[in-house]
């Protein structure tokens, strides 16, 4: 389920890119895609659970689902979007992928789960390959500076948070229940911090209409469904980053594929190393070294 999240999640590059190219803000694409999700999870939700039933949520889940809202989804867009326009996408992406390490160390903290040597070589593996399959081995496109630099680590941090803060109640909840919450409560975050209305007006036209379902479907609505469901089936915390770090192979390939984009050595590499790192999570040992209770 993981593994199908960050597939889909690795298709967001499409929709944005074709939004950005028809000339829409970054801050209203990234308010379409949790809006869309919203309103598409929703109607989701009245049918499969035939009446308003699935919108019921224990409070410990709602309250979860706020700190995913705010943290994963508000904050996080807006720290990535200004380490992308302060440092470039190469910069944004290098520090973005290192939250594989902030998820192992939170939850060595606060679910004492074991750090073995394996988990450890894998984190280190994927963060490589995470870098080289976004760069393809070109950091001079890097535009280092001190609020850019900053503006990454937050958004690796914050992108870290989503299965830490999931798992103190919204992992509980029914994946389309727990994906609504946190959507929504993340788009009227959103909505008051970047306002986005401010644009929308003379930024949307009706051809936009298609890729905007889409961007609030694939990478959104879908993702997160699936992300949760498979978070009830994963016990360590850990694994999942580096699962639904597929994502970089996927949206390397629809670069390729859709943009005409170069696929060089450098980004094969990395695709192999995203690739053998997920194998490597997944390879049982009886290293005992740093586990907890």
């Amino acid at each position: 389920m993981i593994l199908a999240a960050g597939v889909l999640w690795g298709t967001i590059g499409l929709f944005s890119t074709l939004l950005s190219n028809m000339g829409v803000d970054t801050g209203c694409v990234a308010f379409f895609r949790l809006f869309t999700s919203s309103i598409l999870l929703s109607l989701i939700m009245l049918v499969k659970g035939k009446g308003p039933g699935l919108f019921r949520i224990s409070k410990r889940g709602l309250f979860s689902c706020a700190l995913v809202g705010l943290f994963s989804q508000a904050l996080f867009n807006i720290f990535y979007m200004n380490a992308i326009k302060h440092g470039g996408m190469a910069t944004a992406a290098v520090f973005l992928y290192t939250s594989p390490a902030f998820v192992a160390i939170m939850s060595r903290m606060f679910f004492h789960e074991a750090l073995t040597r394996n988990k450890i070589i894998a984190i280190l593996i994927n963060i490589v390959g995470c870098a080289l399959a976004a760069t393809g081995g070109d950091f001079s496109q890097m535009q280092i500076s001190g609020f850019a630099v900053i503006m990454g680590v937050l958004a690796g941090f914050t992108y870290a948070l989503l299965p830490v803060l999931s798992r103190t109640g919204a992992d509980k909840e029914d994946p389309f229940t727990a994906a609504f919450y946190g959507q929504v409560i993340g788009m009227v975050i959103l909505l008051f911090i970047i306002r986005p209305y401010n644009g929308i007006g003379t930024e949307f036209a009706w051809q936009m209409l298609p890729i905007i379902i889409g961007l609030g479907l694939f990478p959104s609505a879908m993702t997160y469904s699936l992300y949760y469901s498979g978070l009830t089936r994963i016990k360590e915390t850990t694994i999942v980053p580096v699962l639904a770090s597929i994502e970089t192979v996927i949206a390397a390939l629809v670069g390729f594929i859709a943009f005409g984009q170069t696929l060089g050595p450098g980004k094969i590499a990395g695709i192999a190393l995203v690739l053998c790192s997920i194998a490597v999570m997944n390879i049982k040992n009886t290293d005992t070294e740093g586990h907890g209770k």
